[in-house]
């Protein structure tokens, strides 16, 4: 009767003990501040344990208990994508754990423009996006300048330079497949692209720097002046031949050595496919642009319209 008894007693007291384990142990998943509306960046990075994460999320406010938070992504096989995530203040440990099981970190929105080179892609991200860590894209990107495709990417807040490239590349690949693309098509593109007002001039102005490459004639395209420059500031006189550059096309005849920005499609499809005209000139007045067949024409023109 005794050690049924006895039995009976340490049935319970395991049974109450138990249930208060469990109990405590659901309680430390429930939401730390059910009612915050405070929203925390967390970054888990590659080689972090459950032990570390547990303890960054806990310090971070967010989590009742750390040792029940790394016990609970153990026994729930919970697994750890490096990444930032955004975690509100009022989840509950489980809700976490999914956030930090999903992949779907932080990321930025940027969009790249046509015509922009590498050194206004970092000036962006840095200045603009406030991603610090693309301080030196300009010099990492540089020997890619003219395939960094212009587009609107999301990346993960945590990308690097060699990321976004690659993303970038990828694009261009993507985006140009089936097309005639060589490295001189890609340069005139460029500079057509820095030269359009509209898509409707794209053609056309490509058929100038056609012709005129035909014609053994120096291309005298503003653009690669700018680009030597360092930035895309109007071209006075002097710089025409003050500028010493292989990209001045005004000093040195055929294309520049590399392409002078990042082209869009429009741009690199009319070069591929320019318009058939027998124009050696043009300027842009009033958001209007004049072509010519001769010089005296352009003259003309420049002195009708400005």
């Amino acid at each position: 009767m005794k050690t049924r008894r006895v039995f009976k007693i340490l049935a319970l007291v395991l049974f109450v003990f138990l249930l208060f384990s469990g109990g405590y142990f659901m309680y430390q998943l429930y939401p730390k501040d059910r009612n915050s509306s405070d929203v925390v960046s967390v970054q888990i990075k590659e080689g972090m344990t459950r032990t570390d994460i547990a303890k960054l999320l806990y310090d971070d406010g967010l989590i009742r208990n750390s040792t029940v938070f790394a016990l609970y992504t153990k026994f729930t096989h919970v697994k750890i994508l490096a990444g930032i995530y955004e975690i509100s203040a009022s989840s509950s440990a489980s809700d976490i754990a999914s956030i930090i099981n999903s992949g779907k970190i932080k990321t930025s929105k940027i969009t790249i423009p046509e015509g922009w080179r590498a050194t206004d892609i970092e000036d962006y991200l840095v200045n603009t996006k406030h991603l610090s860590q693309f301080k030196g894209f300009a010099t990492t990107a540089a020997q890619y300048e003219g395939y960094l495709f212009p587009d609107t990417y999301e990346i993960p807040i945590d990308a690097s330079t060699d990321n976004l490239i690659k993303l970038m590349r990828d694009n261009f690949d993507t985006r140009t497949k089936g097309l005639a693309i060589t490295p001189d098509v890609i340069k005139l593109a460029s500079i057509v692209e820095r030269e359009a007002n509209t898509d409707a001039d794209r053609p056309i102005i490509a058929s100038v720097y056609l012709n005129r490459l035909k014609a053994d004639m120096l291309l005298q395209a503003d653009p690669t002046v700018q680009y030597a420059k360092g930035n895309w500031k109007s071209v006075t006189l002097s710089e025409y031949t003050s500028v010493i550059s292989p990209y001045n096309t005004y000093l040195n005849k055929g294309l520049p050595p590399t392409p002078i920005c990042n082209p869009g499609l429009k741009s690199i499809q009319a070069v591929l496919s320019p318009a058939s005209t027998n124009y050696l000139y043009f300027f842009h007045a009033n958001g209007t642009s004049y072509f010519s067949t001769t010089l005296q024409e352009h003259q003309a023109k420049i002195k009708k319209y400005f």
